[in-house]
C-alpha cells in the first residue's frame, strides 16, 4: 500500500468514526442494526386483557412525549454529542450507554432522522441523534460472555449452563431467553424455554436480514399463543462470532415495538 493509499483509508476511517454515533470496531464487541416490524411508537406495556394476560415487556411506562422529558442512552459504543442536529456538526463530547438525558426539545430533519437538543453540564445547548436513545429507564445485566442494557428491574438468571433468562422480579414470563456455546457446537435450531408453546404452532410474521457489527444474522418473528389465549411475539436472532454462537429469543407483547433493537444494539458480546 503507498503512503497516498493509506492515506485516503486513514481519512475515510476519520471520516466514518466522526458519524452520528461512535464508529469503533473491536473485534469482541459487536454494534447492531436492526429494522424490526411494528411500529416505533406502540408502548411497552399493554394494557392486559381483563387483567388476565401478563404484560410480558416491561413494569413501567415509556416516558410520555412532551417536553421536558427523559430519556436514556442505548448504544453499547455511547453517541456522540454534536453543536447542531447533523452528523457532520462539531462534535462537542460523547455520552455512555446508560447516560441519563432531559431531552428540551426534538428536531425531524429532511433525511428522516430525528435529533433531540439536551444541555451540557456547562449549559451549552447541544444536540444527539434519538436513534440510540430509549424513552424508558435501562440498567446493566450481563451472563458470562453477554453485557445488554434492559429495562429498568430486569436481571440475568442462571437456568442452566450456557443459558440464561433475564425476567422482571416476580414476573410469569422472561423477556429474554439468552443460549451460547461454542460455534462448531451450535444446534441446528434455537432451544426453546418449557414456558413457551411448541414451535410447530407459532405462526411466522417475518423474516429479515440484519447485520451485527459485519456479521449476519436473521430476525425471525412469530406469533404465538400464550396460556390463557394471551397473543405476544416471538424474536428469535442468532448472533455467530468467530468461536462462539448466541441464540437471543425475545418475547413481547403484541403488537411488537422497537425494543428488540435497541437491546441488541447496547449488547456487548465476545
Amino acid at each position: 500500500m503507498t503512503k497516498l493509499e493509506f492515506a485516503l483509508w486513514a481519512l475515510v476511517l476519520a471520516l466514518f468514526g466522526a458519524g452520528i454515533g461512535l464508529a469503533v470496531f473491536r473485534p469482541w464487541q459487536h454494534a447492531v442494526a436492526l429494522t424490526l416490524s411494528g411500529s416505533p411508537s406502540t408502548r411497552l406495556v399493554s394494557p392486559s386483557v381483563g387483567s388476565k394476560c401478563p404484560d410480558i415487556v416491561v413494569h413501567k411506562a415509556e416516558q410520555p412525549h412532551t417536553f421536558p422529558r427523559s430519556a436514556w442512552v442505548h448504544a453499547s459504543d455511547g453517541v456522540n454529542v454534536r453543536a447542531a442536529p447533523s452528523s457532520s456538526a462539531t462534535r462537542l463530547t460523547t455520552l455512555a450507554a446508560g447516560t441519563a438525558l432531559a431531552i428540551q426539545a426534538e428536531q425531524s430533519n429532511p433525511d428522516g432522522t430525528t435529533w433531540y437538543r439536551i444541555h451540557l453540564s456547562d449549559g451549552r445547548d447541544s444536540w444527539l441523534s434519538g436513534q440510540f436513545t430509549t424513552n424508558y429507564p435501562i440498567s446493566l445485566a450481563s451472563t458470562d460472555s453477554l453485557k445488554i442494557w434492559l429495562p429498568d428491574g430486569y436481571q440475568f438468571r442462571t437456568v442452566a449452563s450456557g443459558t440464561a433468562e433475564a425476567r422482571y422480579d416476580g414476573a410469569p414470563l422472561a423477556l429474554l431467553y439468552v443460549q451460547s456455546g461454542a460455534r462448531d457446537q451450535a444446534p441446528v435450531q434455537p432451544a426453546v424455554p418449557a414456558a413457551l408453546p411448541r414451535p410447530a404452532t407459532w405462526v411466522e410474521h417475518s423474516t429479515e436480514q440484519t447485520l451485527v457489527g459485519d456479521l449476519p444474522a436473521t430476525d425471525h418473528v412469530f406469533g404465538i399463543t400464550l396460556a390463557g389465549g394471551c397473543p405476544a411475539l416471538v424474536h428469535q436472532v442468532r448472533i455467530t462470532t468467530t468461536t462462539l454462537y448466541y441464540d437471543f429469543l425475545f418475547l413481547l407483547d403484541e403488537p411488537s415495538s422497537s425494543i428488540v433493537g435497541q437491546l441488541l444494539d447496547s449488547a456487548r458480546v465476545q
